[in-house]
């Protein structure tokens, strides 16, 4: 999410219900790190409320995936939709993480110091930090699938 990666992150997902030792419920896929769009905008409302959004969009190819079928634009957009919304979540468990434990990874206090230096100066960073709210939307765009593609 910070823009740190290698060329490539692999994912396995659960994508239809079933047993967890069914195969043909998940799905393999490599997100094409160095084209990952990360948007990061810090606002301070007038209460003092400290808010980021991060809107990270992540191309993707699809690695292995049993059912097939993704030569289906509705099968493709449905997929797409769903890992977005799981991707979505477990970016907001790892924000919460890293709230929790102090951890400044987005450099969300240097965008206080710069853009808004009187409300640096004013709040305690260490006790504000896990109060920023973070709006999370990871939006997943199938790219490709299987070597050739």
């Amino acid at each position: 999410m910070t823009g740190k990666w290698k060329n490539t992150a692999t994912f396995v997902k659960r994508v239809h219900p079933g047993p967890a030792d069914d195969m043909q419920n998940f799905i393999t896929y490599q997100a094409i790190t160095q084209n990952v769009k990360r948007q990061l905008a810090v606002k301070v409302q007038r209460d003092g409320q400290i808010d980021v959004n991060l809107n990270l969009k992540l191309p993707v190819n699809v690695v292995e995936y049993a059912r097939d079928h993704l030569q289906d634009k509705a099968n493709v957009q449905r997929l797409n939709d769903q890992l977005s919304e799981i991707m979505t979540q477990e970016a907001e468990e790892i924000i919460r993480t890293l709230q929790e434990s102090g951890c400044d990874a987005f450099g969300i206090g240097r965008q206080l110091i710069a853009h808004y230096p009187a409300i640096w100066k004013s709040v305690n960073w260490n006790k504000e930090y896990p109060n920023v709210r973070f709006h999370t939307q990871v939006t997943v765009d199938i790219v490709g699938n299987g070597i050739l593609n």
